[in-house]
């Protein structure tokens, strides 16, 4: 069972969103509803809950500065908004949950259907990335937030030269020559990576194009990594591969 709050300045989608929620998800328990940052402050304090729904744009300030006016934040996070695709894919790089808006019953499914893997948010640091990341065009230096366990590791996109996947796992290597291991899949990286100069080379194999050193024509084609490690091209990939990798050197 969650104990929730749903913090959000407009009555219908608050209602609406309550409303989907005790129809169809008896786990979750409504404690309280607040339109504010001062009101949900207190919503907050009064009964500590698991999960916080969430709106960014609130008539006394935003969801963030909610959160960092909370001396404590052992609770999970669920934005609601109204905000553009490119800024959705701030909230997947800064590895928050969102229900966009209107809100609508699948879109809250799907969401819930992920509840168990939405971490609780300890520390402020995701907070800090997300903002950032809002506020960053596609074309700046985005950054991205890889779980661990001691809970989130923030680091920018063009630090990383390929990513491997290694079956429900990925590995991420970085151009300082370090690796981690994260609970994502390879196609995760796909959907938040491709957009900023990355392809995928291989099945288990997403690279960032502006990290290949060189391509080798031996065994069917490979690529040299800025981190000398020598990846195949599988042949189903490799015109494209070719080709976009000529784009991006121009």
């Amino acid at each position: 069972m969650y104990h929730a709050v749903i913090i959000d300045d407009d009555q219908l989608a608050r209602r609406g969103l309550k409303r989907i929620l005790e129809l169809n998800f008896k786990e979750i328990e409504i404690l309280g509803e607040a339109n504010s940052v001062a009101s949900g402050l207190s919503l907050i304090n009064q009964f500590e809950p698991d999960l916080v729904f969430l709106d960014i744009e609130l008539p006394d300030g935003t969801g963030f500065s909610l959160l960092e006016k909370l001396t404590k934040v052992n609770f999970k996070v669920i934005f609601t908004t109204s905000y553009s695709d490119y800024a959705i894919t701030a909230f997947k790089y800064s590895a928050f949950d969102y229900i966009t808006k209107p809100v609508l019953i699948e879109n809250v499914r799907s969401t819930m259907n992920r509840i168990s893997e939405i971490p609780v948010l300890h520390g402020k640091q995701r907070v800090e990335a997300l903002k950032q990341n809002l506020t960053r065009n596609s074309e700046d230096d985005p950054t991205i937030a890889l779980p661990d366990i001691n809970g989130f590791t923030i680091v920018r996109v063009k630090d990383i030269v390929r990513c491997e996947g290694e079956r429900n796992y990925s590995r991420i290597f970085f151009i300082n020559g370090t690796s981690v291991l994260v609970s994502r899949t390879l196609l995760d990286f796909d959907n938040l990576l491709i957009p900023h100069g990355f392809f995928r080379i291989h099945r288990s194999h997403l690279i960032s194009l502006k990290n290949v050193g060189r391509y080798l024509k031996t065994d069917g084609g490979m690529v040299e990594m800025a981190d000398k490690t020598q990846i195949p091209v599988s042949p189903k990939f490799k015109d494209e591969f070719l080709n976009r990798l000529l784009y991006n050197r121009l």
